[in-house]
Formats: structure tokens, C-alpha cells, sequence
């Protein structure tokens, strides 16, 4: 009935509360003592997380989201017309704030190699949850989405809509800090330059990170003379709250950039506060 924004994405087991409630008796032989006990014990709760909300745009997204949405002119033809109608669903649906569509591939019985089906397409999705953190779409939210995007495709088009993958990592680094500056101030300012560019915002699936980009942006930053070390580490156990995808980023690592995996995934500092931490050394 009201949407909440982010804060309405909450977790399993909290929605409990009954605002009021109405009881519609059968038959009048059910004694006044029964009716209160039941009447008592009547609860809800919510066995999965609930997804879909979205904060309000910014107006930049506003912005470029109504450039895109003239661009389409209400049809899907390529890939980016699919993208963009996802995004276009009116909230009332719930919203999907991260989105990639390919080619849906079978196998060749004959060849055993992999082919692009002409009439499918698989749209991997990722909603937010409270904290505007990753998480898988609801089942509500994914079949909305498939009825809203119903209306504008072609008879002979079919899509999946799958949920994409998280790749949480962590980064670990390490800055000389020149004369007369405070090391911690320093250090802290390194910190929230990289929550800002590695944000949940500004990722998008399968966009790779390129480690010299970031340390040039370390570099810049009053009081580093320079960054000595920079590594960016997986973190995948889900009893610590993370994705539980494991990814060999060592392997990933082509000069300096860190390439997703085949699958379409989103890398995510999912505990800046904890995930990103730094030191100050001198020599």
C-alpha cells in the first residue's frame, strides 16, 4: 500500500507487527473464550527478505534515464532497448537497479559448442536491500518484471530473467604520507575516495576495475606522496555476511585490471567500513 524506499527492502523475520485485524465469526456457537484465544493467537511474519524498493532518483538519473527512455521510442530491438525498459518500470512494480542482458546459448547436440539462440535473450538482474547493498530480486519483483516487459517486446522473443552474481571483494592498501600531515586524516581521506568511486552506484555488471586508475586517484589526494601497495583481495564466506561466490582475482589480474567472471557478475565492497582498510608508513 506505501512503498518506503530502501528502508522497505527489510529482513527476513522483521515484519511481525499487525497494525489491526478483523474477525468474521461462523457461527454463532463459538464461545466468547475461544474467540479471544484465537484472536490472540494470530501472527505474521515474512520467511524471505523483501526487495524492490528503490531511494528516489537523483537528477541526474532523471536525467539520463529520460534521454534513454526517448531513445527506445517504446520498442526492444537491441540489447540496450531491453536495459533500459527494465529500468523504466514504474515503481509500483518494484525497481531493478542493476541490469545486463546476452544472448541465451544452447548447446549443439551435434558439435557439443555453444550457440546463441536467435529467439532468447537472459536478463540477469540484482535488486538492493535496506543498506543498498546486492542482493537476488524477489520472485514478485522478477514477475513483474517479465509482465511489464511483456508489452513492448516482440511475439517471437522469449527472456529469462535470472539473478546475477556478486563478487565481493575487499582492498588492502598502503600509502607514504608526506611531512607535516596527519597520517589518520590522510589514510581516512584514501578511505572515502574509494568508497566514493567503487560505490554500489557506479558498478555495473561485468565492468572490470582498473587498479592504476584507482591509486592515480589515491595519489591525488593532500598528504599521499605516494601508494606503495594496493591489493584487492575476495571475500566470499557467507557466514560473514558476503556473497559466498569464490573468485581467483590473481588470475583475473591482466595488467593491472581485474576482469569479471564469464558469468555475468558485479564486483561490490559490501562493508566499506570494515572491507577497505589502510596504513600509513614512512621511510
Amino acid at each position: 500500500l506505501k512503498g518506503y524506499g530502501l528502508e522497505g527492502n527489510v529482513e527476513t523475520g522483521l515484519i511481525t507487527k499487525i497494525d489491526s485485524k478483523t474477525l468474521t465469526r461462523t457461527s454463532e456457537d463459538v464461545e466468547t473464550s475461544v474467540e479471544s484465544v484465537v484472536a490472540a493467537s494470530i501472527a505474521v511474519n515474512n520467511p524471505a527478505p523483501a526487495s524492490g524498493g528503490k531511494s528516489q532518483e537523483t537528477i541526474e538519473d532523471v536525467r539520463e534515464n529520460a534521454l534513454a527512455h526517448f531513445s527506445t521510442q517504446r520498442r526492444m530491438v537491441t540489447k540496450e532497448d531491453f536495459i533500459i525498459r527494465a529500468y523504466s518500470m514504474p515503481p509500483k512494480f518494484g525497481s531493478v537497479p542493476k541490469v545486463f542482458v546476452t544472448n541465451d546459448m544452447q548447446i549443439d547436440m551435434k558439435t557439443r559448442e555453444d550457440i546463441a539462440n536467435p529467439l532468447a535473450l537472459n536478463m540477469y538482474v540484482l535488486g538492493y536491500d535496506k543498506n543498498k547493498r546486492l542482493v537476488n530480486c524477489g520472485s514478485a519483483v522478477k514477475k513483474n518484471l517479465k509482465n511489464y516487459l511483456s508489452q513492448y517486446r516482440m511475439m517471437t522473443d522469449s527472456i529469462n530473467i535470472k539473478n546475477g552474481y556478486v563478487i565481493n571483494i575487499g582492498i588492502d592498501f598502503e600509502i607514504v604520507v608526506l611531512a607535516g600531515f596527519n597520517s589518520r586524516e590522510v589514510v581516512l581521506r584514501c578511505i572515502d575516495k574509494l568508497k566514493e568511486i567503487l560505490h554500489t552506484d557506479n558498478m555495473q555488471f561485468v565492468q572490470p576495475i582498473v587498479i592504476k586508475d584507482l591509486t592515480v586517484e589515491l595519489s591525488k589526494i593532500d598528504g599521499v606522496q605516494s601508494v606503495m601497495k594496493f591489493e584487492i583481495k575476495n571475500k566470499w564466506r557467507e557466514s560473514l555476511g558476503y556473497s559466498g561466490n569464490k573468485y581467483n582475482l590473481e588470475e583475473a589480474n591482466k595488467g593491472g585490471i581485474i576482469y569479471p567472471s564469464k558469468d555475468p557478475a558485479i564486483f561490490e565492497i559490501k562493508f566499506p567500513d570494515t572491507d577497505i582498510r589502510g596504513r600509513a608508513t614512512t621511510y
